[in-house]
């Protein structure tokens, strides 16, 4: 007896849903070959995205400090670092600038080496010169002749004993920031084609494979809709759970990484490892999805001649 009309859809929708895994019972071996080439794909591209997030928040860090710092002769009274701070400030393109006392920088330096910091034990104030932190306008920042002008003016300051300007290192930071950016493109667009190609391989496997069984649900009236659905879902589970190993092996690796590199991250402004944020996990996890239904997609074309 069939089933009544308004159950119809549901019994309809539960038999195509236990259709879908059968293509990975009929040949495991295949799609688990499929599924580990795709996560290792996912984990490439995801992992340098992660790379790429890190490199662009030191570079956010280090944009919003000093572009300049005024390293002072030893002996320099506090009235005088407070005399050429006044007069420092007052100069063109200038928007702030702090002191810093030898104990002060002492402490700045134990708490940048972090773990390391019982280093600082051995080292005493005199090794850390008075100093001014100088934050230009955006002016003068995007400036290079300008910052290069007013370094070679506070140089000739007799109490300043060195001017640092940090060019050379926003420079390459920048640089290395695009080409993280770039390369987590580059490597998205990758992972992309790969996980269409090789679902679209697999399901064409599959798809030749039931060749007869696709032969007798349409000699018995089943609609290609009914036939084509459970390839397009089995294209998709594959790919996403491809994309769900790759993240969860990039946690495991970023925990690994962190545990390692610990003690050197706050050298660089950070304590810790800066991790995906949700809206990007989601949008990698539905990116997998779609891109196994395209793949499944373009491997039915294969049923035309079934």
């Amino acid at each position: 007896m069939s089933a009544p009309p308004r159950h119809r859809w549901l019994y309809l929708a539960t038999h195509i849903l236990r259709r879908a895994p059968s293509g990975i019972r009929r040949k495991p071996w295949i799609h688990l070959l499929s599924i580990l080439t795709l996560s290792a794909a996912f984990l490439s591209f995801a992992a340098t995205l992660t790379a790429a997030i890190n490199i662009n928040e030191v570079v956010a860090r280090w944009i919003g400090s000093a572009e300049m710092t005024v390293y002072l002769h030893k002996g320099t009274t506090s009235a005088q670092l407070d005399e050429l701070r006044d007069a420092v400030l007052a100069l063109d393109g200038i928007a702030k600038v702090d002191t810093v006392t030898p104990a002060q920088a002492r402490t700045d330096f134990s708490r940048d080496l972090g773990a390391l910091n019982e280093i600082n034990a051995f080292i005493s104030d005199e090794a850390f010169p008075a100093s001014l932190d100088i934050y230009l306008t955006p002016t003068a920042s995007s400036d290079g002749q300008a910052r290069q002008a007013l370094a070679k003016r506070l140089g000739e300051v007799k109490i300043i004993e060195e001017v640092e300007l940090y060019d050379d290192w926003f420079n390459r930071l920048h640089a290395l920031s695009t080409m993280g950016r770039t390369a987590a493109l580059g490597l998205g667009v990758l992972a992309l084609v790969v996980s269409i190609l090789v679902v679209a391989a697999t399901i064409r496997q599959g798809v030749s494979a039931r060749r007869r069984e696709i032969e007798v649900m349409r000699f018995v009236g089943a609609t290609e809709h009914y036939v084509r659905v459970p390839f397009l879902i089995e294209g998709a589970l594959e790919s996403l759970l491809s994309m769900l190993i790759a993240l969860v092996a990039l946690h495991f690796l970023l925990n690994h990484v962190q545990d390692l590199a610990g003690d050197i991250l706050p050298m660089l402004g950070s304590a810790t490892l800066m991790r995906l944020p949700g809206s990007v996990l989601l949008a990698l996890i539905a990116g997998g999805l779609l891109s196994g239904l395209l793949g499944a997609r373009i491997s039915l074309r294969k049923l035309e001649e079934v």
